[in-house]
């Protein structure tokens, strides 16, 4: 096996194993959770530019017809990954 046919076995595993994390171990983190994993993450930055990250709530429609929604949680490893990748450093405001 030749150094570029093993790169390219160790780079589609690597993808394989994080695509695996993200969808079937995914852990979903609050606001605090957030900030205690990632320290350089603040409540003013999440305040601001919580947006730029990928985030979830849950959203009901309640007997009344009002829209109710959770927090919002923030995907651990998804998050893990684009700072690995160093997509943490191209986030932009919509």
């Amino acid at each position: 096996m030749d150094r570029i046919l093993r790169a390219e076995i160790v780079a589609e595993v690597r993808k394989t194993v994080a695509e695996a994390m993200e969808m079937y171990q995914e852990q979903w983190l609050t606001s605090d959770q957030l900030m205690q994993r990632f320290g350089f993450i603040t409540k003013d930055w999440l305040k601001k530019y919580g947006e730029t990250l990928p985030r979830e709530r849950m959203e009901v429609i309640d007997a009344d017809g009002e829209l109710r929604c959770s927090r919002w949680g923030y995907p651990l490893h998804k998050i893990q990954r684009m700072i690995a990748e160093r997509q943490h450093k191209r986030l932009h405001v919509q």
